[in-house]
């Protein structure tokens, strides 16, 4: 296992990735880059899905895979309050996938541009030793309209939008006990990029914003290190999934393990204007749970008994644990 964290090697190459230019809007450090083109906003994100990393052949089908490839990549856009409008594939495929496989993924891609408006205008396809499934996506959003992790500001209000915990949960009973809760593993297989949730907050005038892709905590604490901000999270506030709870009791796990640490969520964060955060709520289904304050950049959860607990360690790390 490598002896650096993922965000630690991020850290590493952040010298050698653009983060400012005469026509590049949003750089390194967020949720995907923005170009100006000829005073048209450009939004990129790449994400790569890698077979018992981000996903399981026992779990997922193959159009399953091929609709999560895209639906990240849509949520990257989504927290940018960018609109996705084309992808690109870039397929590692190993000997054991069948042609038939392949179409499956691809069919699941096309079920998730059809969703989400965009096309697929071609890629790559080369022989490897795992599958894995690289998506690039491509969206629009107006360049002075892009919302930055690290505009959060005291006295902002955190709003979330959509739920958490279902896919940790989901996979974790998996684990340990072979069961399928279809109900909760949907989150897994198939996530929700909420792109037009991601323009109203936008339209609206979040400050900062990010989707909940490596867990709440974490996700939380890059808004405040990127903002220089505090949070304060109240734990009964966050809007865990139907079922979660079930499975954290059966399995004598605390359930914010899993509702603020487990990722692949797909939610959307955002800080808010303190007077917009109830209109924002309503317009959107989520629901506001906890407030910026001044202060070193940390995110606190405040649980039901008084107690507090430092957010930065829950989440996921790809060079920490398994995810899949």
């Amino acid at each position: 296992m490598p002896s650096e964290g993922e965000f630690d090697l991020i850290a590493r190459l952040a010298p050698f990735l653009a983060t400012s230019g005469e026509d590049l809007v949003v750089g390194h450090g967020d949720d995907a880059a923005v170009i100006d083109v000829d005073g048209r906003g450009v939004c990129l994100a790449v994400d790569v899905l890698v077979e018992d990393v981000h996903f399981l052949r026992a779990v997922s089908s193959m159009s399953d895979v091929g609709y999560k490839s895209v639906a990240v990549n849509c949520s990257d856009l989504a927290a940018m309050g960018a609109t996705p409008s084309v992808a690109l594939v870039g397929l590692c495929r190993p000997t054991d996938v069948s042609s038939a496989d392949i179409q499956q993924l691809y069919e699941g891609m096309s079920e998730a541009c059809e969703r989400w408006g965009l096309r697929l205008v071609g890629g790559d396809t080369v022989a490897a030793q795992a599958l894995a499934v690289s998506v690039t996506v491509m969206g629009d959003v107006a360049p002075e309209g892009v919302v930055r992790r690290s505009g959060a500001r005291p006295g902002d209000h955190l709003l979330v939008v959509g739920s958490l915990g279902a896919a940790a949960a989901g996979l974790a009973l998996y684990r340990a006990t072979g069961e399928f809760d279809d109900d909760l593993l949907i989150a897994h297989r198939r996530p929700v990029a909420r792109v037009a949730a991601g323009r109203t907050l936008a339209d609206g005038g979040a400050t900062a914003m990010i989707d909940v892709s490596d867990g709440f905590g974490a996700d939380l604490t890059h808004v405040c290190q990127a903002s220089g901000v505090g949070a304060v999270v109240e734990a009964t506030a966050l809007p865990a999934a139907d079922g979660v709870a079930a499975v954290a009791k059966r399995l004598e796990v605390d359930p914010y393990t899993y509702i603020a640490g487990g990722g692949d969520d797909y939610a959307l964060l955002a800080a808010v204007p303190a007077p917009a955060a109830p209109a924002l709520a309503t317009a959107t289904g989520g629901v506001v749970v906890g407030e910026v304050i001044a202060g070193p950049p940390s995110a606190t959860l405040r649980l039901p008994d008084g107690s507090t607990v430092d957010m930065a360690g829950m989440g996921w790390d790809h060079y920490g644990e398994e995810r899949a």
